[in-house]
């Protein structure tokens, strides 16, 4: 149906949709803007900045944003078909999306704790093949999201927008899975994107700036006899002992911020599965409630990193088709718009997941190949590890002293024990009709996949490579693509035949 069509019926949101668009112009500055604003707050602090110029400044980047949104608001309008979801937005670019029912690859209800009290939600979409990967409706009637969501994951036609009711279910859907507190908590500790930002808390506050703006800060708090006292020459200990309590806070304090973000998202897990419509519900001041069909399913993955091994749990996620990006590049996209979460699980829950999700899949039966170590090892070392250790080493040992040499050795024997590590982790396998792929280096991810919906696997080899009878291996899927690097050419030969014999062999849908 055309979008210019008279007989379209084009809707705005709600008014309190603006609460929405002002927390996305916030997440989308906070993301991009952050690592400007510390040098800035670092400088203000170094060169007498007065507070009411740096308020000013926040005063400005308030009233664009809140602008920003309220314009972005009103130029949005959607627009429900038989068959499609029309979108309208942009304030200076315009845009117009529509994204058809069969593309769509789950579903997501949330329910913002200041929109809860009026009926209202947000329905996200996330789309397989499309410029945008999601789009959101944000602030309609809750009615409308459940009635939208269920005609379009169970195919029924036409749809309309008027007289919209609550949705009743036929059946009881089957849990499959419910979490505690426990297990959230434990998902909230095994989560290790807070490790960069120890990483970027020590390169910040190492710097001299950074120095001035602490001094300042423990100024204000009435710190600044305990700093100088620490940072006198006859109190060496006592300032080791005030610079190792800080790290251990600052170390403390990080989990904490991890497991409360784990409980405000993922409180109250409860996995339901219906035919074969997978939701789940989750969160505590904001609900979520996320819908994926069985078929949309383009691999499983797991993930356990050395304090979920610690735990005894693994984390699994459900990757769809993606719009593009994940399949290009070879990346494992991450966070909510990308994968469907199932958190802190038992290695037997994950087995049995693993083949509800992928029927048949014995994922508790795998023999994994290596790949050739000799090689594998001479490789990374040479091109990746030797570069930088003689480029981090050379030039000390020019302008320094000679003793700076003697670093190299020790650090390829160092960089030989990584390698080697990760070598033992790589590995591929085929059970039945499902592939497997593993790789890591203290923790381990595994990727299952159906290996009829590969589609492209290209085999690669060097002159080297040719001649020892070896091959670099890419599978490209929907949602990622995977590289076994260094098998030998017969099994790399034989897994793209397996392959291609499912794929010409099936009639299933493979999105």
């Amino acid at each position: 149906m055309a979008s210019a069509d008279p007989r379209l019926h084009w809707q705005r949101t709600s008014p309190l949709a603006v609460v929405f668009f002002i927390t996305r112009f916030a997440r989308q500055f906070v993301m991009n803007a952050l690592p400007a604003m510390v040098l800035l707050l670092g400088l203000a602090a170094a060169s007498d900045l007065q507070w009411p110029s740096i308020l000013a400044g926040v005063l400005v980047v308030v009233a664009v944003g809140v602008s920003a949104s309220v314009l972005s608001y009103l130029r949005f309008r959607f627009c429900i078909t038989d068959d499609a979801v029309l979108v309208r937005s942009g304030v200076v670019h315009r845009e117009e999306l529509i994204v058809e029912f069969d593309r769509i690859q789950n579903i997501t209800i949330k329910e913002p704790f200041y929109m809860r009290p009026f009926g209202l939600a947000l329905l996200s979409i996330d789309t397989a093949g499309s410029v945008k990967k999601e789009i959101t409706l944000g602030g309609i009637a809750k009615p409308l999201a459940l009635t939208l969501r269920n005609t379009i994951l169970s195919g029924e036609q036409p749809l309309t927008t008027d007289d919209i009711e609550e949705p009743v279910f036929a059946t009881e859907p089957t849990l499959l899975l419910a979490r505690s507190r426990r297990d959230i908590v434990i998902y909230g500790l095994t989560v290790n994107f807070f490790l960069w930002v120890v990483v970027a808390f020590g390169a910040v506050f190492s710097t001299e700036i950074s120095q001035t703006f602490l001094h300042r800060l423990a100024s204000r708090f009435k710190l600044d006899v305990l700093l100088t006292t620490a940072q006198s020459d006859d109190s060496a200990i006592v300032g080791m002992l005030v610079i190792i309590g800080l790290t251990l806070a600052a170390l403390l304090l990080l989990p904490l911020i991890s497991v409360i973000g784990a409980l405000l998202r993922h409180y109250g897990y409860r996995l339901t599965v219906d035919a074969e419509t997978y939701r789940k519900n989750s969160g505590l001041l904001s609900r979520h409630d996320e819908s994926m069909k069985r078929h949309k399913i383009q691999a499983v993955v797991w993930k356990q990193n050395f304090v979920a091994r610690w735990f005894g749990r693994i984390n699994i996620q459900l990757r769809v088709a993606s719009a593009g990006s994940g399949m290009d590049s070879g990346q494992l996209q991450i966070g909510s718009k990308s994968t469907f979460l199932v958190p802190a699980l038992h290695p037997a829950e994950a087995i049995d997941l693993t083949a509800e999700f992928l029927p048949g899949c014995q994922s508790d039966q795998v023999p994994f190949s290596s790949v050739d170590r000799r090689r594998y090892t001479l490789k990374t070392l040479g091109r990746d590890w030797l570069p930088f250790i003689l480029g981090a080493c050379i030039l000390p040992t020019i302008l320094v002293s000679w003793k700076f040499a003697l670093a190299v050795p020790v650090a390829m024997g160092f960089a030989w024990l990584i390698v080697h590590q990760c070598w033992r982790k790589l590995g591929w396998g085929v059970v039945g009709e499902y592939g497997f792929v593993r790789t890591g280096f203290i923790g381990t991810m595994i990727t299952v996949f159906p290996l009829f919906k590969v589609q492209r696997i290209d085999i690669c080899q060097t002159p080297f490579q040719h001649r020892a009878g070896l091959a670099n291996l890419t599978i490209h899927l929907a949602s990622h693509s995977l590289t076994v690097p260094y098998m030998r050419m017969q099994d790399a030969g034989r897994f793209r035949n397996l392959a291609l014999y499912y794929v010409e062999s099936t009639d299933r849908p493979w999105y």
